[in-house]
C-alpha cells in the first residue's frame, strides 16, 4: 500500500477515535451485566439434561434397531444350525 493510504486511514481512525471518545456505558451496566450473567447460571444437572434433550431420542431409535438387528441375527443362525443338523448322515 502507498502512504497516501496509510496517512488516510490514519486520519479516518484518529476522527472516529475524538468522535467516540465521549461514548461511555451508562451507570450500573457492570451491575446489570454480572446480574444478568448469575441469572443465567443453571446447576450442572440442568445443562446436562438440556444438553441431552436432541441425543436421547436419536439413542432411543439406535437402541430399538440393534435390538431388532440383533434378534434377525439371531434367527438367521438358528435356521443355519438347524439346517446342518438336517444333512447329517448317521451310520
Amino acid at each position: 500500500m502507498s502512504s497516501d493510504v496509510h496517512d488516510a486511514i490514519d486520519e479516518r481512525l484518529a476522527r472516529l477515535a475524538t468522535d467516540t471518545a465521549s461514548l461511555r456505558p451508562r451507570g450500573g451496566f457492570d451491575d446489570r451485566v454480572m446480574q444478568a450473567v448469575a441469572a443465567s447460571r443453571s446447576p450442572f444437572a440442568d445443562g446436562l439434561f438440556r444438553a441431552a434433550r436432541g441425543f436421547v431420542p436419536a439413542a432411543l431409535l439406535a437402541a430399538v434397531l440393534a435390538v431388532g438387528w440383533a434378534v434377525q441375527t439371531g434367527h438367521d443362525a438358528d435356521r443355519a444350525l438347524a439346517s446342518g443338523f438336517d444333512a447329517m448322515v448317521i451310520e
